[in-house]
Parts: structure tokens; C-alpha cells; sequence
């Protein structure tokens, strides 16, 4: 038989030890940019090849480790010979009987019943859950073949993560674990590192960059920081952000509407905050009420993530809103990126409440971010700084149609490849740019080979 060999980026050095290492169970810790997604799908890939069952597992469809990592199974799917890709299903499909399915931990009983090889928990610190979900779905699943798993994350508190690493630092058998910081990828650049450190508070640099396990709640947001004010300030901008969550299970997000101003001096005022579980129409009529209730002046900010795109098409189309000023806000970083301009004014005491029966619960949330069950205020807290930083002017249905339809996230393109027979076998057309990888240049053979008999 004839064989065919796939080349897979190259990896750097501690992306390798994680790779040769022999353990059943790896843990691996690692700081932003490090190469989670690279390393894991790599392996992914090279196992289905292989004939083996794989699974990649994203905290939700929303996130962006599942956006980013998706569009690496794409171009996989595009250059591999005789693989094929089923777009509902989500599940690359090798020649050899091999499959790499992803997958989203949202609901625990998808994750049950499979049999497979290998599974990857990417962004694990940051599923919710992820010990019922390991110990009642995904360890069941690697039984009958004796599977491997890895969990990758950068790390967020001493959470169930926290306590799979230890197991592999206890020497426990069959587990091993690892712990990266950012500046362990060679490809990024050590000036970038040193300036986004400066920008960041202590404890979430040595959180996201050096990878170390920090108590972040309470740190964040200090209560005695937070400023109370009697009345609400008058002659100032104001603006109202939506995060939403169409549900009334007690266990789910809630539906969070935060108004915000800012002092002449940069201090930023919330002066109410409307917060609920709702099923899609009770939270329409919400946010049209209080958006009514706001007046013309105030503007109304929704999050285009998932359904809620049709929330914010849905207000637009209503004529009795006409008048109200209506924005889409894309969610492009992480819950704690998202929130550090307010944390920065928070630590220069230039954050205010407005004294109100919603206070106590506001600021509960705020001191036990980002470690807390719920975030919804502080979601809405933050886009509602975005909003205060953008021009004025509200958004039409047409405005709309138009963001989200050349938006990336809403359409998904790929750059265009040429396919090269000699040592580098896919490359880069100007103008593209590999999903997942800093430098296309620097692909070389995996550290185990792939082959795929025909």
C-alpha cells in the first residue's frame, strides 16, 4: 500500500514536551497565545488520521476558543486528502474510519454515550460544571478503549482545574501536568508581552500571561472602592447595555440591563441596573419597557452573541420604538479583557453607584467576579463603557444587516490557500492568514508522523 504523509504546524518547545510526554491524563496550564488551539486540534487531527475517535470539547458555541478552533477543523478539512467535513454535525471524517467531532459542554448529556479514544477540554477552567461533566460523562466515554484526555486552559482560580493539575503535580498515576507561561511561545513578541503586562492589573497578568493559579474574587473589585452617590448626576451622557438570556431555569444566566454615565472627571456612574430571568418574549418587553422608560436620550446597547442578534433586529422592527436609539455590540474578548477598563477606574476610585434597592446585589457580583456563578451585570457594566466611548447616533435595521454580514464572526471566511507538493505542503496566497498560528512559514513534520494508507 501506498502512503500519504500530512505535514501539521510545527510546534515550539514546550508545546512538544507536552506532546512526547507519556501520561493517559495531561493537564496543561498555559498563559494567552501560548498555542492551546494548535497543540490540541494538532493532535486531534493526527489521532483521527489514525483511525482513532476524537473529541474537541469548547466551554459554548458563543466562546471564541470554539470559533478560533473551528475554523482550524476548517482548514484541516480543506487540505487534507479524502477528509471530509459534515457542517451540522461538526465532525471531520478521515479516510481511514477516523473522526474529530467538536463539541461545546452546554448540555452535559450530549457529552454521554460515545465511545471514544481522545478527547481535549479546551479552555476547561472555564466550564462551568467541568467536574460533574468529566466525572459523570467524559471519563465513562474513554472506558471501553481505554482513552486519553488532555485538559488545556489558562487557569482562573482554584476551581475543579486547579484540582485535575495538582494530580498530575502529586505524581498521581497515569496524570501528568504542566504550566506555561505566554512567553514560553517564541513567536510572540517579547516587547507586545511586556506592554500588555503594563496594561493589565498584577494579579490578572500573572493569571493570563504567566499562568498562575490566583484568587481573583474580591481582588478585582473592591467594594470600599465603589463610590455611593444619593442622587443621580445630572447633565451628563447616558447609556443603557443589554446582556440577555431568554430563560427562567433558576440555574441560568440572567437578563441584565445596566445604566451608565460618566463625570466630567472620567468617573463612571451606574445609576440603575434591571436584572431578571425572562423567556424571549417577557425580555423583549423589558428592554422595549425600560428603553421607553429612558427616553430618547439614553442608548440602548444589545450584545450580538447567539439569539441575541435577533433580539436587537426584533426592538428595530418594532414602530412604536422608532424613536429609541438602538446599537449592536460584538463581543470580541473575554469576560475579564472586557472588564478592565471599569476594574482601572474602579482602582482609581472613579467608579459610582447611584444608591438603589438593586445595590447590594451589584456589588456582591462585582466583588466576587470573575470567580462568581453569575457576571450578567458585569457583562452589561462593561459593554455599556464600549458605549460610552463610541460616537452617538443609533443603528437602523439596515445598520444591522449590514454589521452582521460582514462581521467575521457572523461570516466566517477563509483565506485562500495554494497547495505546494514540496516540503511545505499548504501555503498562504498574500492577503490570508492561517487560523490558529502566528507564522505559516514555520510549519514543519509533527514530532509523530502521520501516514494514511490507500
Amino acid at each position: 500500500m501506498n502512503s500519504q504523509t500530512i505535514i501539521l504546524p510545527k510546534l515550539h518547545q514546550s508545546q512538544i514536551e507536552v506532546q512526547t510526554t507519556t501520561a493517559r491524563f495531561k493537564v496543561v496550564c498555559a498563559g494567552r497565545r501560548w498555542g492551546k488551539n494548535v497543540l490540541g486540534i494538532g493532535e486531534a487531527v493526527r489521532r483521527a488520521a489514525a483511525g482513532q475517535h476524537c473529541w474537541w470539547i469548547a466551554p459554548s458555541f458563543a466562546s471564541a476558543a470554539y470559533q478560533a478552533g473551528w475554523r482550524v477543523i476548517e482548514f484541516y478539512a480543506a487540505n487534507l486528502p479524502g477528509a471530509d467535513l459534515h457542517l451540522q454535525r461538526r465532525t471531520l471524517t478521515m479516510p481511514g474510519g477516523g473522526w474529530l467531532q467538536i463539541k461545546t459542554s452546554e448540555e452535559a448529556d450530549s457529552l454521554r454515550g460515545e465511545s471514544i479514544d481522545f478527547c481535549v477540554i479546551d479552555e476547561a477552567a472555564h466550564i462551568r460544571d467541568l467536574q460533574n461533566i468529566w466525572e459523570l460523562c467524559l471519563r465513562p466515554c474513554l472506558l471501553d478503549r481505554k482513552g486519553e484526555a488532555w485538559f488545556i486552559s489558562t487557569p482562573a482560580g482554584h476551581n475543579f482545574f486547579h484540582d485535575l493539575f495538582q494530580r498530575g503535580k502529586n505524581g498521581d498515576p497515569g496524570w501528568a501536568s504542566f504550566q506555561f507561561p505566554s512567553t514560553a511561545n517564541p513567536y510572540l513578541d517579547a516587547q507586545e508581552l511586556q506592554e500588555i503586562g503594563r496594561d493589565m492589573p498584577v494579579l490578572v497578568k500573572r493569571q493570563e500571561i504567566d499562568a498562575e493559579f490566583v484568587q481573583l474574587a474580591g481582588a478585582l473589585f473592591k467594594r470600599d472602592q465603589v463610590r455611593v452617590l444619593e442622587t443621580e448626576p445630572a447633565g451628563i451622557r447616558w447609556v443603557r447595555s443589554w446582556d440577555l438570556a431568554f430563560t427562567t431555569r433558576t440555574t441560568s444566566d440572567f437578563t441584565a440591563g445596566v445604566r451608565v454615565g460618566m463625570l466630567a472627571d472620567g468617573t463612571v456612574v451606574v445609576a440603575d441596573v434591571v436584572l431578571g430571568r425572562w423567556e424571549w418574549p417577557q425580555a423583549i418587553r423589558t428592554v422595549a419597557t425600560t428603553a421607553t422608560a429612558d427616553g430618547v436620550t439614553v442608548q440602548q446597547g444589545v450584545e450580538v452573541v447567539g439569539a441575541q442578534v435577533g433580539a436587537i433586529q426584533t426592538l428595530l422592527s418594532d414602530t412604536m420604538l422608532a424613536g429609541l436609539t438602538f446599537i449592536p455590540l460584538p463581543v470580541h474578548a473575554d469576560k475579564i479583557t472586557r472588564a478592565l477598563p471599569v476594574i482601572a477606574r474602579c482602582e482609581q476610585g472613579k467608579l459610582a453607584i447611584v444608591r438603589g434597592s438593586w445595590n447590594r446585589e451589584f456589588l456582591d457580583e462585582l466583588a466576587s467576579f470573575p470567580e462568581a456563578k453569575h457576571d450578567d451585570q458585569v457583562d452589561a457594566l462593561s459593554a455599556s463603557m464600549v458605549m460610552l466611548s463610541q460616537k452617538t447616533g443609533g443603528w437602523g435595521a439596515a445598520e444591522v444587516e449590514k454589521f452582521t454580514s460582514a462581521n467575521p464572526w457572523f461570516q466566517q471566511q477563509q483565506p485562500t490557500l495554494d497547495r505546494d507538493a514540496a516540503r511545505q505542503p499548504y501555503r498562504l496566497t498574500p492577503g490570508g492568514q492561517f487560523p490558529g498560528t502566528p507564522n505559516l512559514s514555520r510549519m514543519g513534520r509533527w514530532p509523530s508522523t502521520l501516514r494514511r494508507w490507500k
